[in-house]
């Protein structure tokens, strides 16, 4: 009888040690790099809808450069910002991240200097710069 406890013992031992095992690989980190050289890391999947083009976007957003200089928060500053998709009045990078998101999604930006402020120094960005931008969509409409 006892050889019966240690087997079922040692088999329920596997299984706990192969759960925890499968469960780290799950929790790594999934970058994905779009064609066009922006990558994004999704902290949490949206519960709504994809916003289309031509839709005002609401989103709060922290911009950092890649030295981690905060560029702008909007949670800090508590007013979000809104856009229309499509209409090029946000940076390339920003408007193509939000557009495969979710409502209520939240997800890590890395936007090369081409499809963010190039050459160009903006407020205080140096120019070709990468830009880093955690970006949560609260509303499309």
């Amino acid at each position: 009888m006892r050889k019966i406890w240690f087997f079922v013992f040692v088999a329920f031992s596997v299984l706990y040690v192969f759960s925890c095992r499968t469960a780290k690989v799950q929790n790594q980190e999934q970058w994905i790099t779009t064609p066009s050289g922006l990558e994004y890391l999704d902290k949490e999947i949206g519960y709504g809808n994809f916003p289309k083009q031509g839709q005002r976007v609401t989103i709060n957003f922290i911009m950092k450069t890649e030295d981690g200089t905060v560029i702008e928060d909007t949670y800090q500053s508590k007013i979000p910002m809104s856009f229309i998709l499509g209409k090029k009045d946000a940076i390339q990078g920003l408007e193509e991240g939000v557009a495969t998101m979710r409502v209520g999604g939240k997800r890590i930006l890395k936007v090369p200097p081409e499809l963010g402020f190039g050459a160009s120094s903006v407020r205080g960005i140096p120019p070709n710069s990468k830009l880093i931008i955690e970006v949560e969509l609260v509303k499309a409409e």
